[in-house]
C-alpha cells in the first residue's frame, strides 16, 4: 500500500506522539505511585497493543516517507539540467 509523502510524514508523526505519550504515562504512573498499585490484565494488554501498533506504524510511515523521498531524488536526477548558454563578448 502506497500513501502520499505528507500522509506518511502525518503517520509517522502522530505515531511517533502515541508512542512518547503511552510511555511518558507508564513513566508518570510508577513515579508516583510505584509498582504498589497493579493494573488489571485488560488494561496492561491494552497498553502493550498500543505501544506495539504505534511501534509498527512509525516503521509502516517511516518506510513510506523514505520510498517517496528516494522517489523524489530519483525524478530530479532523471531531469536533464539546462546547458548554460555562452554570452557574446
Amino acid at each position: 500500500m502506497q500513501v502520499s509523502k505528507p500522509m506518511a510524514i502525518f503517520g509517522f508523526h502522530f505515531c511517533v506522539t502515541i508512542f512518547v505519550g503511552l510511555c511518558l504515562y507508564g513513566i508518570v504512573l510508577y513515579l508516583s505511585e510505584g509498582l504498589l498499585r497493579s493494573d488489571s490484565l485488560l488494561s496492561m494488554v491494552s497498553y502493550a497493543i498500543f505501544i506495539l501498533a504505534s511501534m509498527a506504524g512509525i516503521c509502516f510511515f517511516g518506510k513510506e516517507a523514505d520510498q517517496r523521498r528516494a522517489e523524489e531524488i530519483r525524478t530530479a536526477i532523471q531531469k536533464p539540467l539546462p546547458s548554460p548558454k555562452k554570452k557574446k563578448n
